[in-house]
């Protein structure tokens, strides 16, 4: 993601379902929150925490005697134990709704029977496809005396919403564990042969990844497609921001992006980060800053970062996530969900003029490595709650740079789980969203290529 030192980065696993075919989805358009309500956020707290809210605010009032009912899960992917995800999911969704729920899962049919004295129906319907858990809701009147069932023995639904997310870690503790190897690499050219940061998720919202690639020049996001990355929008750096005063001979970058929301870039070689919203036009200018991913952003000062964390924009929340004490020329961080479903903020950089990288999370666990390179990324790549640290090398010939990865463990001990030869240099990290059960992607870029690691 940042860089000072020259080429140096970690490359790891997965790919990520960039063939530009988007999966069927129902209707995902965001409705607004009701006035005075929290919004709902992406990632930042567990799935089903998410789920609940977004429910909650396009559904509305409901009856508080209704009954929530769950069906029962479907999709591509089963569970272990399908009767304890659906039993957990129904649980959720009807706490956030206020509500309470049947124990058992059940067909529209059973359901209605079931809430037959409770007088209103919310039927859950849950669904695994691609990696996300999909939960379409109903509101139906249960007709309670005999002439109301007469009359209208099957009422339609009197509201209706859907809302999706990618499976977190606590969802993933009802699959089987995946091992932690990488078992595919996709390359891709780009033209750039300096690329300085580089940023993957779903920038639009749409349900599928898209790469932000930054270079010295410019900056694009799209998709890999038949072996190229093809570029959807593309922003030039004359038309974002001034030339810094004294640009530095290594540049230092990164990139964030905010899922359906905007992505934050910031470049040494410029007086300005700058906001772009999903159609990639001009939001803000942030300041000479540079983005943190998992949410906020550093003060650039002369060569190097300060550690302090702030709010990006105007108006953004100043992050609680964990500080560090040291200014850096790398940085890495993320918003992780544990297997309890609680959200986790780690961050990671490297020591300004030094290989020492510095991990610290909001639990207060840290850890120190030494020999680390210029190019850092942070995610949980297997699902199981533990956060994945991803580096390059520290060396100056790009011949000898790696990809490598370590485990940040609950005991607070760093452990190398794999290391990948980069023979043309590791000049940027990112890694993604996960898109399945499996391992989730690393993307790498190197001069004139993307490699997407699965």
């Amino acid at each position: 993601m940042a860089t000072k030192t020259p080429v140096k980065s970690a490359v790891l696993a997965l790919l990520v379902s960039w063939a530009g075919l988007a999966p069927a989805q129902p209707d995902k358009a965001a409705l607004p929150a009701p006035e005075g309500a929290k919004a709902c956020t992406t990632g930042r707290v567990s799935a089903l925490s998410e789920l609940g809210c977004e429910l909650g605010h396009a559904l509305g009032k409901i009856p508080g005697g209704a009954l929530v009912v769950a069906a029962p899960l479907t999709g591509d992917a089963r569970p272990a134990d399908a009767a304890a995800l659906t039993g957990r999911i129904v649980s959720i969704t009807a706490g956030a709704l206020g509500l309470q729920s049947s124990a058992e899962a059940a067909t529209l049919a059973r359901a209605r029977t079931l809430a037959a004295r409770a007088g209103t129906l919310v039927h859950v319907i849950p669904e695994i496809q691609r990696g996300e858990l999909r939960l379409t809701v109903d509101v139906y009147p249960v007709p309670k005396s005999f002439w109301d069932r007469v009359r209208d023995p099957l009422p339609n639904p009197r509201a209706h919403a859907f809302a999706s997310r990618r499976l977190d870690a606590e969802l993933r503790t009802f699959f089987p564990p995946v091992p932690l190897l990488a078992k595919r690499t996709d390359k891709a050219t780009t033209g750039e042969q300096s690329p300085v940061a580089v940023a993957c998720g779903d920038l639009n919202g749409d349900g599928s990844l898209e790469a932000v690639l930054v270079s010295r020049s410019r900056a694009q996001v799209g998709r890999l497609r038949s072996g190229r990355f093809v570029a959807s929008a593309t922003a030039a750096w004359t038309q974002l921001a001034p030339l810094s005063r004294a640009p530095l001979r290594e540049p230092i970058a990164s990139a964030s992006i905010e899922p359906g929301r905007f992505v934050d870039i910031g470049l040494s070689d410029r007086l300005d980060a700058v906001r772009l919203d999903a159609s990639f036009a001009h939001v803000e200018k942030l300041g000479r800053k540079l983005p943190w991913p998992g949410g906020g952003c550093s003060k650039l000062v002369g060569t190097s970062f300060r550690p302090e964390i702030e709010g990006c924009g105007a108006g953004d929340a100043v992050s609680k996530s964990p500080q560090l004490d040291r200014p850096g020329d790398a940085l890495a961080g993320a918003v992780l969900v544990g297997k309890d479903g609680k959200p986790r903020h780690v961050r990671a950089l490297r020591v300004f003029n030094e290989s020492t990288l510095l991990v610290r999370d909001d639990a207060g666990r840290s850890a120190r490595l030494e020999g680390a390179g210029a190019q850092l990324a942070i995610g949980d790549l297997d699902g199981d709650g533990q956060p994945e640290i991803v580096s390059s090398s520290d060396t100056l010939d790009e011949k000898g740079d790696a990809l490598v990865v370590h485990t940040l463990q609950d005991d607070s001990k760093l452990v190398e789980r794999f290391r990948m030869a980069v023979p043309t240099g590791v000049r940027a990290l990112a890694t993604c969203p996960a898109e399945g059960i499996g391992v989730a992607a690393i993307v790498l870029a190197t001069p004139g290529e993307l490699w997407v690691i699965r």
